[in-house]
């Protein structure tokens, strides 16, 4: 099915001739950057690549793409032959904007990374979207005799995308766990984020299951605040360690998951210990106090491929901050690790700088976040001599804060950007 328009593979200057007819087709106004886009490339005799529609941006914070206009824009892309990544983050985009955008990813192999986050995507959408996510391949027809076009159009027509954000829509549980039975047979995506969707310990629970029982591609994972996770038990918890330990999920995202002692203790046993894959662990704003950080510095000793941990604003206090830095110099890969606003003082602080002076230079962290904990003359005065060291032995250390005085009257300290080129980038590190 399906006009000769949607099924032949469709280059730039078929969007733009494409593209009127799909607005007066959704009766809306056509997106003036994406027509700008498009007019930019035929001139230049270019094929666009990407399309970047993001509602907070200057064009469009006034005027953010709704249902229909998002409607409009899949129809001009559906069948694109050039187009690899869409950005349609933070505008108004219902689930009838979701069920258009689904049935362009289904004839749109080309299409490889979408953005739909901060949108009003609900359960519906989402199971649009995951049918979308589910499908390895077109039908060849109704019958009868093919054409090369009809066969070209069946062995394309199958959704290859590989990074979905849908993070910042409220997905609810109805709408994780559509997603979560696409992952049972999807073998393309690679990263997704479903965080902040108004879900609970069913959705995150089916996700979970889904990843560990039929999945061993994807490898980025977003579960970010499910707001309506009200338990303090672990139950949750144990299904992302059991996940982590059998799939090759290499980065995780759970902060504000109510993980507390007894919960990080589960995911460093039954997860962390036996993944083989897991370089990113994202747990801020949890409950992981100075009882917890034996099972903190577990992590740190046992994550052999760790490079990225996240800590900020859980409660470690000076006794967990000591408990960590005596696990420092027995991490395998950690790069970075986050500790902002912990409840640390200028002991907790000392101990830290010393933990890094004692690890081998070569394997100290690169990126050290330490803002928001109460340093004193004492931890100013073992931090400022903790990076000169680093600095000497050819093994700088980026931190967000800068000392900028440490004298008999007084100590100061500023907080500084870690530039992005020296930090990980926790999300696209292992993408």
């Amino acid at each position: 099915g399906g006009t000769p328009s949607t099924r032949m593979a469709r280059k730039t200057k078929d969007l733009a001739e494409a593209y009127p007819a799909a607005c007066a087709e959704a009766k809306c106004k056509a997106v003036a950057p994406f027509v700008g886009a498009l007019a930019r490339a035929v001139d230049a005799g270019a094929e666009l690549t990407f399309v970047r529609l993001n509602g907070n941006s200057k064009e469009l914070f006034n005027g953010r793409v709704d249902g229909r206009a998002a409607a409009a824009i899949a129809s001009a892309l559906t069948g694109t032959a050039t187009v690899e990544e869409v950005d349609l983050s933070y505008n108004r985009i219902d689930d009838a904007g979701a069920e258009a955008i689904a049935a362009m990813l289904a004839r749109s192999p080309a299409v490889r990374r979408l953005d739909l986050r901060g949108n009003d995507i609900g359960p519906e959408g989402a199971a649009h979207i995951a049918r979308a996510l589910a499908a390895t391949g077109g039908s060849g027809g109704s019958g009868g005799s093919e054409t090369d076009d009809d066969a070209a159009s069946a062995s394309s027509s199958s959704c290859r995308l590989e990074s979905l954000r849908m993070d910042h829509n409220p997905l609810g549980d109805d709408g994780l766990i559509a997603v979560a039975s696409s992952l049972r047979t999807n073998t393309s995506l690679r990263e997704l984020d479903v965080g902040d969707c108004d879900a609970g310990i069913r959705g995150v629970t089916a996700l979970c299951v889904a990843v560990f029982e039929d999945n061993t591609t994807l490898k980025s994972l977003g579960m970010e605040n499910p707001s309506r996770l009200f338990t303090h038990q672990c139950e949750h918890v144990f299904h992302a360690a059991r996940m982590l330990a059998s799939s090759g999920i290499a980065n995780l995202k759970i902060g504000k998951w109510r993980v507390d002692a007894g919960g990080i203790e589960t995911l460093a046993a039954y997860g962390v210990a036996a993944s083989r894959h897991l370089e990113c662990l994202n747990l801020r704003c949890n409950a992981v106090c100075e009882v917890g950080a034996s099972a903190v510095a577990r992590i740190v000793r046992e994550g052999e491929r760790l490079r990225y941990l996240n800590l900020e604003r859980n409660p470690l206090g000076n006794r967990g901050a000591e408990i960590i830095a005596r696990a420092l110099p027995h991490s395998c890969a950690l790069e970075e690790i986050d500790l902002r606003c912990a409840g640390i003082v200028d002991v907790g602080l000392c101990a830290l700088a010393d933990g890094i002076v004692a690890t081998t230079p070569s394997r100290r962290p690169r990126v050290v976040r330490l803002w928001g904990n109460a340093f004193g003359e004492g931890a100013l005065v073992q931090w400022r001599r903790a990076l000169r060291e680093s600095e000497e032995v050819g093994c700088p250390i980026a931190t967000d804060f800068v000392i900028t005085r440490v004298d008999g009257e007084g100590a100061g300290i500023a907080r500084l950007d870690v530039p992005d080129d020296v930090a990980v980038n926790a999300w696209d590190a292992v993408y």
